[in-house]
């Protein structure tokens, strides 16, 4: 489920591409950009919305109406030929089905399992990196074979298959309710909450920080993705090619920084790897891309974005396990996820206009400035909620 919703939004650096430089060529790159943005918005936007559903309906017939739903999606993007109906179709419907088998395939694996939370959700956000690795490569060839429009119409076909074959697998568990003595941070079981909507753990401190380092850190999460390809044509005038090595590069690459990353966290605790993380994705910006253009640089960047960035929305998911307990994981993940939508479309945007106006299409350095400077203040806070958690060293959380 995973390969098919975040992997395939992953992926869509190779759209843009196509989009900006041939299907769209000479309209501004923040226009074409608001497809991938709004996707990836949707993506996250419908967090709550599944939470709640997922409390009254059965989570696999929730899956299969939703795969159906993006695999139309995709379909009916492949007769869109203006940008705006490619907003709603590629954009706005797929992500907003997609968000249904992507979070409750997220969540709930940990209400199974309990000591190796991290390792689980690795073997999860998987998914994403080979779905986004071959769907790159897949997507590439496709285009330059069939055109985009057959292109849209089989991998819509593709999503309808996994996804409704896959989704009788997504099973809640739904064991008795705990007693009344028992606090949700010991619960570790897949317990529904009582009320469906309960906004006071918005007040509680953990979650304002959590929240407020996955706004700044994930949400510049998709540009390398979005300006990486275009960036290797119009800087470094290569082929187009390697815009779409790229891609895949930064997925294969966050296949082993989410082993890494799972593994870290179960033996160190998931904020203490989470803060590690987040500096690399820095450096790989501020000190790999931004100084050096060339193409050597740019791989590297992309691979140790891929090794840190990939793993950022598993660690936070794990540490509000461990925070909350996992009774409440798929409601409080999804006002996490809800969080993200709005940072990333504002910061999405943000860096194309940058591109466009400051950078007149062609200079990147502020673009990418925008980017590690986010890294950074995330980083700040995610040190803030690590000390204020406990101020011992090696404290596993």
């Amino acid at each position: 489920m995973s390969m098919i919703t975040l992997g395939l939004s992953r992926s869509h650096g190779v759209y843009q591409e196509h989009y900006v430089l041939r299907e769209f060529f000479g309209q501004p790159t923040a226009s074409v950009s608001w497809i991938g943005s709004v996707q990836n918005t949707m993506l996250n936007l419908c967090g709550v919305a599944v939470g709640i559903l997922s409390q009254l309906y059965d989570t696999r017939v929730l899956c299969a109406v939703a795969s159906l739903t993006m695999g139309l999606a995709f379909i009916l993007a492949s007769f869109s030929t203006q940008i705006w109906q490619l907003v709603l179709t590629q954009g706005m419907m797929y992500g907003a089905a997609a968000s249904f088998p992507y979070i409750l395939g997220v969540t709930i694996p940990l209400q199974w399992i309990k000591r190796r939370r991290g390792l689980a959700l690795a073997f999860v956000y998987m998914g994403s990196g080979v779905g986004g690795m071959w769907i790159s490569i897949f997507t590439r060839s496709c285009i330059e074979l069939l055109g985009r429009q057959w292109t849209n119409r089989i991998i819509g076909c593709i999503i309808m298959v996994l996804g409704a074959g896959l989704s009788p697998l997504i099973i809640s568990r739904r064991p008795p309710a705990p007693k009344a003595s028992k606090s949700l941070a010991s619960d570790s079981c897949g317990v529904k909450p009582r009320k469906l909507l309960d906004f006071s753990v918005v007040l509680e401190w953990q979650f304002l920080l959590i929240a407020a380092a996955s706004f700044f850190a994930m949400a510049p999460n998709t540009i390398p993705y979005l300006l990486m390809p275009t960036y290797v044509v119009n800087v470094l005038k290569e082929t187009s090619n390697l815009g779409s090595l790229l891609v895949t590069i930064i997925n294969v690459s966050g296949i082993f920084g989410r082993f890494a990353a799972g593994m870290l966290a179960d033996r160190f605790g998931p904020i203490n790897i989470l803060l590690i993380w987040v500096l690399l994705a820095a450096f790989s910006q501020l000190g790999l891309w931004l100084p050096f253009s060339s193409a050597p640089a740019i791989i590297a960047s992309a691979s140790l974005f891929g090794v840190t960035g990939a793993s950022f929305v598993g660690m936070i998911i794990n540490a509000l396990s461990h925070v909350y307990g996992v009774s409440r994981i798929t409601y409080i993940s999804g006002l996490i996820y809800m969080t993200y939508s709005f940072s990333s479309l504002l910061v999405a945007q943000t860096a194309s206009m940058m591109l466009d106006t400051v950078g007149h299409g062609i200079d990147y350095t502020w673009p990418i400035v925008y980017t590690g400077m986010l890294l950074i203040v995330a980083f700040a806070i995610i040190l803030v909620l690590r000390i204020k958690l406990s101020k011992k060293l090696f404290y596993h959380i």
